[in-house]
């Protein structure tokens, strides 16, 4: 089974753009953990890194956002 994932930004004039699209074979924490690792290794040479990373409830995206990212802070989405 296929799950895709999209990567939104949003600017500092509150307009969101698409960061990324990502199809893996399963919603597993190592796939997901795989995403947000490629996503920020593009980022990297960039100055402005993201402080906040926000999720929905899902806990393999929160759980591979801790993992890549254990120094970011987290917000849950209920929009």
């Amino acid at each position: 089974m296929m799950s895709m994932f999209e990567i939104v930004g949003i600017t500092s004039t509150d307009l969101t753009y698409s960061a990324s699209f990502e199809f893996v074979t399963r919603e597993k924490e190592e796939n997901v953990v795989w995403v947000v690792q490629m996503m920020f290794k593009l980022l990297k040479s960039k100055i402005n890194m993201p402080k906040v990373v926000v999720t929905d409830m899902d806990t393999t995206l929160m759980n591979a956002v801790a993992t890549v990212l254990p120094e970011n802070g987290a917000i849950l989405c209920y929009f």
